[in-house]
């Protein structure tokens, strides 16, 4: 058998032993309702190419996985789970991941086995502990954030020294935070990880200041900060930044407001000038 589709099962309660499936290459059973537990087994389907638990609302963990074949990986909309499964080795494979609307809390650090992926998506999660090693990740371009209810790093060192000797940038090209109850502390607590970016979404949260260090940003080209209501000043502009989004910051001052454009006419002047 190479497909096996349970979805909408509504009596399905436990995915039993499938180790007799070695030639599964596609697994899915999406919006099973009462499914609460699946077994060890699935995690070792070397075969394995799309797995999909879409809308499992009762499903609270999945069991460690080793899915060298994996491509897909659907778990959005699983409202009790709260841990990615642990990578028992590197996944090559895989792409995209899919985790909204989960109660994913961190991801493990094992997570850095899925050498191959370029792109995340965790919108709509609680407060979500992101492992330090994440930007060891070579390929991943995207990374997907809406509505987090926080933002944290795992691993994160607290010897200030060391951790600023050892910062290393990830090669993030999009960062969507939108509306993730991010604060002032973001941007001094893991947010130059991030210098590569190039699409930078932090609409609808809650820091005062746009700092200085956002000039480091050399390949930024599309930076929104609307609906920040609490945003007060902006302290630096991207050398390359070709769009800027910053309506309805109603706390930004008229003084703040002319400083950023001071700073914009400066730039144009120098690559006039260059």
């Amino acid at each position: 058998m190479r497909f096996l589709n349970l979805d909408k099962s509504k009596c399905l309660r436990h995915i039993p032993d499938v180790s007799g499936l070695p030639n599964l290459e596609k697994l899915s059973f999406q919006h099973c309702k009462n499914l609460t537990t699946i077994h060890n087994s699935i995690g070792f389907l070397h075969k394995l190419k799309i797995l999909s638990a879409f809308g499992c609302t009762k499903l609270v963990s999945f069991p460690p996985i080793k899915l060298t074949a994996l491509e897909k990986l659907n778990l959005s909309r699983c409202y009790s789970l709260e841990s990615f499964p642990e990578i028992l080795g590197k996944m090559e494979n895989i792409r995209a991941i899919q985790l909204e609307y989960t109660a994913i809390k961190e991801l493990p650090s094992s997570f850095q086995n899925l050498t191959q992926l370029q792109e995340l998506q965790l919108s709509n999660c609680g407060v979500v502990q992101l492992p330090s090693n994440i930007v060891m990740m070579s390929e991943l371009t995207d990374l997907i954030g809406w509505k987090w209810k926080g933002w944290q790093w795992l691993n994160q060192e607290k010897d200030e020294e060391k951790e600023a000797s050892s910062v290393i940038s990830s090669n993030v090209e999009c960062l969507w935070a939108s509306e993730c109850n991010l604060c002032d502390d973001f941007f001094s607590i893991g947010f130059m990880r991030f210098a590569h970016v190039k699409d930078l979404d932090l609409s609808k949260n809650n820091f005062r200041i746009l700092p200085e260090c956002i000039r480091e940003f050399q390949f930024l080209r599309k930076l929104n900060v609307n609906d920040c209501k609490l945003l007060q000043e902006i302290r630096g502009i991207p050398p390359s930044l070709k769009h800027f989004l910053a309506t309805n910051c109603k706390s930004l001052t008229s003084l703040s407001t002319n400083m950023f454009l001071n700073q914009v006419w400066f730039c144009l002047l120098l690559m006039y000038l260059i």
